[in-house]
């Protein structure tokens, strides 16, 4: 295969097997149902968060071997923590990493967990200016953007980019995906989109705005195939389609760490000041990890371990599953400096805040009052992968995939090897 193939992976952020319904008559989604093959339900990672489920798509890696286990890190006391911005965290290699070993053209526009990747030749990490004082050209500059690519591909949308509103900003990110095609002509090329994502958070898993949103998508892909035509390398492309996780509806957020501190675990000051810790939640929406200060202290263990169990058993505080450390790697592969997981109840979204009430009705938030993800990942609604172009079988439909799975088919597909994936590649979708 090699430099006359072309692979170009877009990410619509959120999008669920039911969200095809609203896709099937237009026309460039039509070529996925008519001439392509897809996985309808497609089993995400724990937690299903963007970030860890991003870095999964490319490395074929569950959370606790590629070293993403939330959004963001841990930092007790900080609740405005930077996101894994950076590609630096990652412990194995990725797709990127792969093509560009093998000679060929990589490029990748918001996908996250890319800042700094050496693996990307033209690059638009997913990043943001941080602060008032910083400017969208030094921050993607200081993420890995190159200067030609910043004037090329950037400058055009900057505007819209520096924003930071992901209800606009997805026409910005798609322009930059298809100027980089015609500049450029990546072998391989992967593309966030994160608008249904928003339109969940926003206002629940169904209702037409949500419609709304997922429409776009049909016109986004349309953009992408025009590009690719002008480029001349149409024929030649592999697409993909995926995405992250679904969501689920909730009621009300819990402050976990204000559960810590009535127990003891936490001990803060007049002004609500973290004092000092002995335990600590860091939330990642539906799931919580928790760390202890001393994780060798077993007496220390066994007393969160109790208090986490009540919580369950009591059926009314918002926790449904506690898992020691070894249960989390054992069932779901995520492992990290934790020593254990909480599952909500599927209602209730745990936030790392400590301060009092420990309830907050999700009417209260903001822009982010109705639905979310990272939860257990068999839970609510399934996420899609559908392929199309030459290397793609036509007319296979498969019920269920792995995530895991994604990236070891797109190096089958180029003539890769990626030899750190825990995941195989979905043969059955694919051409002798």
């Amino acid at each position: 295969m090699g430099r006359d193939r072309h692979l170009v992976v877009v990410s619509f952020d959120a999008m669920v097997y039911e969200d095809l319904d609203l896709l099937k008559g237009g026309p460039a989604f039509s070529r996925f149902f008519e001439d392509g093959s897809r996985v309808n339900r497609i089993r995400t990672v724990y937690p299903s968060l963007t970030y860890p489920a991003h870095t999964s798509m490319l490395t074929g890696c569950r959370c606790g071997k590629h070293g993403i286990v939330n959004n963001e890190p841990c930092e007790v006391g900080n609740l405005k923590s930077d996101w894994y911005w950076f590609h630096d965290p990652v412990k194995v290699s990725d797709i990127h990493d792969a093509a560009k070993k093998a000679g060929l053209v990589t490029a990748s526009v918001f996908w996250p967990v890319t800042g700094g990747h050496k693996g990307i030749d033209h690059l638009v990490a997913e990043y943001w200016a941080q602060g008032k004082d910083d400017t969208l050209e030094k921050a993607y500059k200081r993420a890995g953007t190159s200067d030609e690519m910043f004037e090329s591909v950037v400058r055009p949308v900057e505007k819209v980019m520096s924003s930071w509103d992901p209800l606009t900003s997805d026409d910005a990110k798609v322009q930059m995906a298809c100027q980089t095609i015609r500049l450029y002509r990546p072998n391989l090329l992967t593309v966030h989109l994160g608008q249904i994502d928003s339109f969940r958070h926003r206002n629940g898993v169904f209702n037409d705005r949500v419609g709304e949103g997922v429409a776009q998508s049909e016109r986004y892909m349309q953009q992408i195939f025009d590009a690719c035509k002008e480029a001349g390398v149409y024929d030649e492309t592999d697409f993909v389609v995926c995405s992250d996780h679904g969501q689920i509806n909730y009621t009300r957020k819990m402050n976990l760490n204000a559960l810590f501190v009535r127990a003891g675990f936490v001990k803060t000051g007049p002004d609500g000041e973290i004092k000092s810790w002995k335990a600590w939640a860091k939330g990642a929406n539906f799931s919580a990890q928790v760390y202890l200060k001393d994780p060798k202290d077993e007496a220390l263990r066994k007393k969160v371990y109790n208090m986490l169990t009540r919580c369950r058993r009591d059926g009314s505080m918002g926790i449904g599953t506690v898992l020691t450390a070894r249960q989390a790697e054992e069932a779901y592969g995520l492992y990290g400096d934790f020593s254990f997981v909480v599952e909500s109840d599927e209602t209730t979204l745990f936030s790392s805040d400590w301060k009092e009430p420990l309830f907050v009705p999700c009417t209260a938030e903001k822009g982010y009052g109705k639905a979310s993800h990272g939860h257990e990942p068999s839970v609510g609604p399934q996420p899609v992968f559908m392929g199309v172009g030459p290397s793609f079988r036509k007319g296979v439909v498969l019920p269920q995939g792995s995530i895991i799975d994604e990236a070891p088919t797109y190096a089958a597909i180029l003539g890769l090897e990626l030899p750190d994936a825990e995941g195989k590649a979905m043969k059955g979708l694919l051409r002798p």
